[in-house]
Formats: C-alpha cells, sequence, structure tokens
C-alpha cells in the first residue's frame, strides 16, 4: 500500500543486513536501524549540522553521526 503518507523502504532481508543505513525517499533521508530483532526509522539528519545519520554507527540505543 503506498500513500503520500506510507512509502516502501524494501525488504526486510535487505533492511536486516545493517546495523545502521541511510534511506533517500524523494528529499528525505532517514536513518533506519535493526537492533535485536527490531526494526526502527528516525530522521537521516543530525540535529547539530545536518550530518547523515544513516551512515553513522549505532553504540548501544543511541545513533552516532558520522561526523562527530
Amino acid at each position: 500500500m503506498e500513500s503520500q503518507d506510507w512509502h516502501d523502504l524494501g525488504e526486510i532481508e535487505a533492511l536486516r543486513q545493517k546495523p545502521l543505513q541511510e534511506i533517500v525517499i524523494g528529499k528525505t533521508r532517514l536513518a533506519v536501524s535493526w537492533l535485536e530483532g527490531k526494526l526502527a526509522v528516525i530522521s537521516g539528519a543530525c540535529n547539530h549540522v545536518s550530518g547523515p545519520l544513516g551512515q553513522g554507527t549505532l553504540e548501544g540505543d543511541y545513533v552516532v553521526c558520522l561526523w562527530h
């Protein structure tokens, strides 16, 4: 089901391959994480200087920006 509110991020098997990755939908960057069997999606732009969060790392439950 696709609408203005829902977007397909891809196959779940592909999303499980990396603990953290960046996905871009239109002009929106998302940081997609897979940790302990759970999928989570947050804004892909760091609050500090809009760094690429999806290209960063996971440290425990925290996403760490590549630029920090």
